[in-house]
């Protein structure tokens, strides 16, 4: 008796298990029903990611491209700065702007009132504006500023460190 009742709580047993077992097991987790709508989603997803990733890189590959492209011209105006006799070494300071100019038209009495030494901040109050940078360099800007006068009136300044180091002009009135 003892064995039959083994056998029958034995038996019972392994059929509570595998009720149990079913109850838990979803019809999702069976091979033949994987959501493969939802792993589509999750693939376009990542495709359109890694798409943005692939633009992001054309961008600043092409920002990369312009820097190396201004780092060779810069390299370039110091190597002309040192040949001249200049030095390209020096405090960071103001040297103005590389804009295109603000149309400043400068005559020859406000030309003679110029003295190297004078900061930029100096020459744009006598001036009245900036001229056009020419040429810039880690420390050293040249600008052209268009003069009254004849056709092609023009005077040329350098500034150093921020410090006015040379200038000419053609033609000024």
């Amino acid at each position: 008796m003892k064995r039959s009742m083994k056998g029958m709580l034995g038996g019972t047993a392994l059929l509570v298990s595998l009720i149990l077992l079913s109850a838990c097991t979803s019809k999702e987790a069976t091979p033949g029903a994987v959501d493969t709508n939802g792993l589509e989603d999750k693939i376009a997803g990542l495709e359109q990611r890694l798409a943005e990733q692939v633009q992001k890189s054309g961008e600043q590959d092409n920002k990369i491209a312009e820097l190396e492209k201004k780092l060779k011209e810069l390299n370039t105006t110091v190597i002309a700065v040192k040949d001249a006799g200049g030095t390209a070494t020096g405090a960071p300071a103001n040297n103005g702007s590389a804009g295109k100019g603000d149309g400043v038209l400068i005559t020859f009495a406000q030309y003679e009132k110029l003295e190297v030494g004078m900061t930029m901040e100096e020459v744009i109050a006598i001036l009245g504006g900036e001229g056009e940078a020419l040429s810039e360099a880690e420390n050293m800007v040249v600008y052209n500023y268009k003069g009254t006068g004849d056709t092609g009136a023009n005077a040329v300044i350098a500034f150093q460190s921020g410090k006015l180091l040379t200038k000419a002009q053609s033609g000024l009135q």
